[in-house]
């Protein structure tokens, strides 16, 4: 791998620590990328990078703490960056700062982990790649003349290595790439865009045929979306029994709950009391939980943590109770909760906070569907639901599908969020526009009652957070069922 050339900067910090008898943790970082976007046929703009470079955390005996970063790596420029960091550090002790000496109790850890990659960053050149994009996109774009694609491969080869002074030096990869349509339909009165994904590892994403099947299913489903929301009409607000797909509730996981859940914000958490997580606390029934951690092959998988600590599986939410917070070793001891390796960081130009990775929530004995996502209509949930008498043949019930995005407030349990569509189900069901879906996370995760289908956990984005943006990833069952509750909201009319 290509970090393992810095053994000389790691031997150089470690001298220097040891010599002025400071605590460090060093972190380097070695990043290729590439974007391609082709909109409606025509290439509209690619883009590659290299950013290599490290970030020293210093810390004196006392605890207090001072960083400093560069995007490159030189002995000289290594040697500086450990004075400014040292400095600053210094600094924060003579002024008062906050000191945390939690970091001191970590034990000496090595380990190298990394992923054998079948169709690695360079595999194609980049005229093919554009080439099989052209292609992809066209597919699409021929389905009818309202329709404008834009579709975008993003590829990113990216290494880590991380030491510290009690000995540690860990070494992995953390390689993704997602293939992505945005797919518009538009007529004289209105316009509608629906989006359809896929996410890997490599440039498999766009050479293995079951990739590409399962891609073409997911675009030909939103397409067809976007153009019959042309003429559905608008949903009237209310309270209803709801039904929402796996990316729905991957939001609902994240955005409102696992966010809550992170421990260096937990002053200002719904989910905290005092500055102490609130463990214990029933927040969903008993066949509910939630669970983050690393999962290998992952569009956000990250073994090991940004200060060289195992990442841990948490189950955040067990079977319906509050358990374990996703905790930095800065702020676990201080909201009362066990250290579960939860640091992420954007870059090397940034310090590590608690961040999620791979978020789902899976529910005891779901109902069995014996066909893939993709090829699952609203139909089909109806029959399920009839069939395994969830719902009454006359009852109100509505399907969300997809996820646009949202905001929550984690200190209120407050959520707003965005469907790509609604169906009311029936036999014959009626597609509407969408509308906001909004509620308390408490009273949602206490209504859904159960799930349909396997675990689908492939609904990737970008969480944002403090300035950082990393790559997300989870997801559900194929559906969850939500019981009507007065503190749910659809909007609309």
């Amino acid at each position: 791998m290509r970090v393992d050339r810095y053994q000389h900067i790691i031997d150089l910090v470690k001298k220097l620590g040891a010599a002025k008898e400071l605590y460090f943790v060093l972190r380097i970082q070695s990043r290729k990328d590439l974007t391609v976007h082709i909109n409606n046929g025509k290439t509209e703009e690619t883009s590659s990078g290299n950013l290599e470079g490290m970030g020293i955390q210093i810390f004196t005996p006392q605890g207090f703490m001072g960083f400093a970063a560069a995007d490159q790596i030189t002995v000289q420029l290594a040697e500086d960056l450990f004075a400014k960091a040292a400095f600053l550090a210094e600094q924060s002790q003579r002024f008062q700062g906050e000191s945390n000496q939690e970091i001191f109790k970590l034990k000496k850890f090595n380990t190298r982990r990394e992923i054998q990659l079948a169709n690695p960053y360079g595999t194609l050149s980049l005229q093919e790649i554009e080439t099989k994009l052209k292609e992809i996109n066209n597919q699409l774009t021929i389905m009818d003349s309202c329709f404008s694609v834009r579709t975008l491969l993003r590829l990113t080869d990216e290494e880590w290595r991380i030491a510290r002074a009690d000995g540690t030096d860990v070494i992995f990869n953390t390689p993704r790439s997602m293939l992505y349509h945005s797919i518009t339909a538009k007529s004289s009165l209105d316009t509608a865009t629906t989006f359809a994904n896929i996410p890997g590892s490599d440039l498999g994403v766009l050479t293995q045929q079951a990739n590409i099947t399962k891609l073409q299913e997911r675009a030909k489903k939103a397409a067809n979306l976007a153009l019959d929301l042309l003429t559905a009409p608008k949903l009237p607000s209310g309270h209803y029994k709801l039904v929402i797909d796996y990316a729905l509730a991957k939001g609902l996981a994240h955005e409102a709950f696992g966010h809550a859940a992170e421990t260096d914000a937990i002053e200002s958490s719904i989910l905290g009391e005092n500055g102490r997580f609130k463990t214990g606390m029933m927040v969903a029934n008993t066949g509910l939980s939630i669970i983050d951690g690393p999962l290998e092959g992952d569009y956000a998988y990250q073994p090991i943590s940004a200060v060289g600590e195992e990442r841990k599986t948490v189950r955040i939410v067990d079977h319906g109770r509050l358990n374990a917070g996703l905790s930095d070793i800065f702020s676990a001891a201080r909201a009362g909760v066990p250290y579960t390796g939860a640091e992420r960081v954007e870059n090397f130009f940034h310090l590590p906070i608690a961040r999620m990775s791979n978020i789902r929530i899976e529910m005891e004995d779901p109902l069995t569907i014996d066909q893939e996502f993709e090829s699952i209509t609203p139909r089909d949930i109806y029959r399920v639901l009839i069939q395994n008498r969830l719902i009454q043949p006359d009852e109100p019930v509505l399907y969300l599908a997809g996820f646009q995005g949202g905001q929550v407030n984690p200190a209120f349990g407050d959520f707003v969020f965005h469907c790509s569509g609604i169906y009311q189900l029936a036999p014959e069901p009626v597609l509407y526009k969408p509308a906001i879906f909004s509620g308390k996370i408490l009273s949602v995760l206490q209504s859904v009652s159960s799930a349909i289908g396997p675990l689908q956990i492939d609904a990737i984005g970008t969480c944002g957070k403090m300035g950082q943006g990393v790559p997300s990833c989870g997801g559900s069952h194929y559906f969850l069922i939500i019981e009507q509750n007065p503190e749910v909201t659809i909007g609309g009319e």
